[in-house]
């Protein structure tokens, strides 16, 4: 599904990723790690948005390029000029690549993604919304072409109790549909018992696996540093107590 081999990025000279290997297959994956770590990096190389300067990237076994319209993905909100007088439907219909104008199927999916993520908005000011709405407006959009592999950057960032439900509910459907899903997460406890593996990064990855084998106190330490406060969450696993919100 999505396989990295030895893969290196590096912005302006300054390494941001190196040496990454790992293959996932139809699985929920959680992303973790601190502030500058490279996972947003990561996940933009395997979309295609980015290329190696080394190392091979295949998703459904191609280059990523060739696949970008199967992916659903869900950027930061902040990768969303929120101040811009831009229409609820307008965000909504960007999920539908390649298109100068759209027909009144995709008018109609639109609508019903909306629906489905619990909003029954068009014409609104994307400006104009809670955290929690815009949250749910992006999902939407990931969702809107019922893609073949989903992708969210901090997705449950400043999103209300009630947004965050609704997105786990639709995202335990899609992983039964075998749809798999990587997810990019400063607090893992919303989805700890929903994902099928972590991959935790800190430029270089520190683990990947099941959360109990990623989540240890050792593995932590060394992808946040000796400082961080470990806490154990739930039966074994652990999590980082620090800020982190991009990368």
């Amino acid at each position: 599904m999505i396989e990295m081999k030895n893969v290196y990025f590096s912005y302006n000279g300054k390494e941001a990723l190196s040496n990454i290997s790992f293959k996932m297959q139809e699985e929920f994956v959680a992303i973790m790690g601190p502030n500058g770590s490279g996972k947003t990096t990561l996940i933009k190389l395997v979309m295609g948005l980015l290329e190696p300067e080394k190392g091979e990237i295949k998703v459904f076994g191609e280059e990523p390029k060739k696949v970008m319209e199967y992916i659903g993905y869900m950027p930061q909100r902040d990768a969303i000029a929120r101040h811009f007088p831009i229409r609820v439907r307008d965000i909504v219909l960007m999920g539908i690549h390649k298109k100068k104008f759209y027909a009144r199927k995709d008018i109609e999916k639109a609508r019903e993604t909306l629906k489905a993520v619990g909003l029954d908005l068009w014409n609104e000011l994307f400006s104009e919304l809670s955290g929690g709405m815009q949250q749910r407006v992006l999902f939407a959009r990931a969702l809107v072409k019922e893609p073949r592999l989903i992708i969210l950057d901090e997705p449950f960032n400043a999103v209300d109790l009630p947004s965050r439900e609704k997105m786990l509910e639709i995202l335990k459907e899609k992983r039964k549909e075998g749809i798999p899903i990587v997810v990019v997460v400063h607090n893992i406890n919303p989805i700890l018992h929903e994902i099928d593996k972590v991959l935790l990064l800190n430029r270089r990855m520190i683990a990947y696996g099941n959360p109990k084998e990623a989540l240890n106190e050792q593995n932590l330490k060394k992808a946040y540093g000796s400082d961080v406060q470990i806490i154990v969450c739930d039966e074994g696993y652990c999590h980082p107590l620090i800020g982190d919100t991009h990368a």
